[in-house]
């Protein structure tokens, strides 16, 4: 078993293995706040010759500053992933409605999807009809209560507030090809407004980006480290996308930073700039703090190009200014 050490021997074994600690006081805090195990042991790696070992001029303070910033780009992520999937779920459910109008409990229909994948559209639809006997059969008034009872049919657009974006991911999966090809167009058009340039997306192409979306909104939502989180999917190479940031055809692209780019494709361009632009101050508020080791450091954990806050410029709605 490893001994229980106090904040005090923290600091000094910290110290020992030189560490620089300015103001013992405000480490302390620090510690007892975030705890050793969470701070030190998941961020000192990045200022680190061995685990005994930091390198010279190593601080806690550039220590805390790359936990506030982890911290930061989870939040900043985060808000940015709900806004996607609230315009993937809002997308989703008009085409679906508009494909398949005036047919009461359509997306319960195994005739409404395509029949390759058995085993998954089955749990799909069994999912959605669980969600729809919860709602109904419990004391509390909700809308899916109130359409089934009054209508006789819960459409998907008071249905799709009650699910998840996995489980509306999968239903997507599912689609005929002829509402994939109608969800992807729209798709394309986001992406084609904040790149100022005409782009064609496949459905596969679109659902692994959505995949990949999953994966990078489970890990935020848990906070779990986004330094060198990977997701499952590689996304397909999109010239138009990728060769702005010298990303090329055969890099992997499952990564924080390119999950970032592709982003692009389910926000408005005004939300894309704040974003981008947000990650940019958040990025460049780091490199002020950071002493003994490069930024790059930190940004290729994550895999943003090499000196990628230095090239970049903020967004504005017109394009780019400094």
């Amino acid at each position: 078993m490893k001994p229980f050490k106090t904040l005090d021997e923290q600091l000094i074994l910290l110290k020992s293995r030189g560490l620089i600690i300015e103001d013992t006081q405000k480490a302390k805090e620090y510690l007892l706040q975030y705890s050793y195990y969470n701070i030190i042991n998941v961020y000192s790696k990045f200022f680190q010759h061995s685990p005994d070992e930091y390198i010279i001029d190593a601080s806690f303070d550039e220590i805390r500053a790359v936990h506030i910033f982890d911290t930061e780009m989870k939040s900043i992520f985060f808000k940015y992933l709900i806004e996607c999937e609230k315009h993937f779920k809002s997308i989703v459910c008009y085409r679906f409605s508009e494909h398949y109008r005036d047919i009461p409990f359509a997306y319960l229909r195994t005739s409404s999807y395509r029949n390759e994948n058995l085993i998954d559209l089955s749990t799909t639809i069994a999912l959605l009809s669980k969600t729809i006997t919860t709602n109904v059969r419990t004391k509390k008034n909700n809308a899916i209560k109130h359409y089934n009872n009054n209508h006789k049919d819960v459409p998907l657009w008071v249905l799709i507030n009650h699910l998840t974006f996995g489980q509306v991911v999968h239903m997507y999966t599912n689609f005929t090809n002829k509402l994939k090809n109608n969800i992807v167009k729209d798709v394309a058009s986001y992406l084609e407004k904040n790149l100022d340039t005409k782009i064609i997306i496949e459905p596969q192409e679109l659902e692994t980006f959505l995949f990949n979306l999953i994966d990078l909104r489970n890990c935020v939502a848990h906070n779990n480290m986004l330094f060198h989180f990977k997701c499952k999917r590689n996304l397909t190479y999109i010239e138009q996308l990728h060769t702005p940031f010298s990303i090329t055809r055969n890099q992997p692209k499952q990564d924080p930073f390119n999950c970032l780019i592709m982003m692009q494709a389910l926000l408005q361009k005004e939300q894309y700039a704040i974003f981008h632009n947000t990650v940019l101050k958040r990025t460049r508020n780091l490199n002020v703090k950071l002493t003994s080791i490069p930024i790059d450091t930190i940004l290729c954990s994550l895999g943003f190009p090499q000196s990628w806050y230095e090239s970049t410029s903020r967004l504005t709605q017109g394009g780019l200014s400094k």
